[in-house]
């Protein structure tokens, strides 16, 4: 599925979003600019674009969620004008793609663990073990010793788990996984280990996106998943607490989030090839955290083109862009981070 946005809906839009989404410069106009990748970002480019139409309706912007992968493959082959990751490239992608590459962050987001259990009031917590564990395969019914271990006094039901996983290469599966295999030695080898698309466990229902993922648990009793925050957030979904580095069990929201980017250290300042901060400190921070990138070229057919996207993109690393993004589940950008964005950004030619 395609979105599409025009300044059909313009004057409606520049009423809500104020002056200060203005652009600083004279737009463009009669530019196309199409995009695609992943899913994760995908509500936060849908709300940039949105905006930059009411005040930019010259630009028509077209983004196509359909995983990173597929989207790095767009980007790749030159069939898009920038792409949206959440795994790195490969060194053969580089070598390969058109124009270039030029990568710079945009979000961050939660991987969070949903989960449909009919009749468990009480907030499912998962220690390190047990959750990999479950993903793994080792682990088949709610009422295993793990499970019941980490939830003292919680009745669970005697019901194998349904597992929901993603079908296509997926910068969400790369975040999970990666989390997986950092904290649990047999997940990585023995099990399905790290990438963007793995060998779950047999049974495992695979579908399509992170709204694919949500959905389906949302439907499916006794399932578990993973998904971006905001589309659980979305469906009302119960998420897992999860067990952090220093043994606090952690909800997933705004605090946890931020905490995990301060726990990390050096690695709030994300590089390409390494987008998920990995096990961060901190008795608050969440457990899976994950940059998004956005890959664009280097360099472009007109100046048209390169003044759009640094119009779109700009709002998006902007405080107002940022702010967006932290109004529907994603995590704020570190100041540096926006600041080594911005000068990938001035960058394009």
């Amino acid at each position: 599925m395609a979105f599409r946005y025009n300044g059909l809906f313009a004057a409606a839009l520049v009423a809500s979003a104020g002056a200060s989404l203005l652009p600083a410069t004279a737009a463009p106009t009669s530019v196309e600019l199409r995009g695609a990748g992943s899913t994760f970002a995908a509500p936060l480019i849908e709300a940039w674009i949105k905006t930059r139409s009411a005040v930019e309706p010259g630009v028509v912007i077209h983004y196509n969620p359909v995983g990173s992968s597929a989207g790095v493959h767009s980007f790749v082959a030159g069939d898009v004008e920038f792409a949206a990751t959440d795994r790195p490239l490969t060194a053969d992608e580089v070598s390969h793609a058109s124009g270039g590459v030029a990568a710079l962050p945009i979000t961050a987001g939660m991987v969070v663990v949903p989960y449909n259990l009919p009749k468990v009031s009480a907030p499912l917590r998962l220690s390190r073990e047990t959750l990999a564990d479950i993903f793994s395969g080792a682990i088949h019914e709610w009422n295993d010793p793990k499970i019941r271990a980490d939830n003292p006094g919680v009745d669970l039901p005697a019901r194998t788990i349904a597992l929901i996983t993603r079908r296509e290469g997926s910068g969400t599966t790369f975040a999970f996984t990666s989390y997986l295999s950092a904290i649990s030695p047999s997940f990585a080898k023995a099990g399905p280990g790290a990438g963007d698309r793995v060998d779950w466990p047999k049974g495992a229902m695979a579908v399509l996106g992170n709204e694919g993922v949500a959905a389906r648990i949302a439907i499916t009793e006794y399932s578990i998943g993973y998904a971006e925050y905001g589309f659980a957030q979305r469906l009302a979904l119960k998420t897992a607490l999860l067990q952090n580095r220093d043994g606090g069990f952690v909800a997933a929201n705004a605090d946890s989030g931020a905490a995990a980017l301060t726990g990390a250290g050096d690695g709030a300042m994300p590089e390409a090839d390494h987008p998920t901060v990995i096990d961060p400190t901190g008795v608050k921070a969440y457990p899976i955290v994950t940059f998004s990138w956005l890959l664009l070229h280097k360099t472009y057919r007109t100046p048209e083109v390169v003044a759009a996207l640094r119009g779109f993109v700009g709002f998006g690393l902007s405080s107002d862009g940022q702010g967006q993004g932290a109004n529907i589940g994603y995590v704020a950008l570190p100041a540096a981070a926006v600041e080594r964005a911005q000068m990938v950004l001035r960058s394009l030619q």
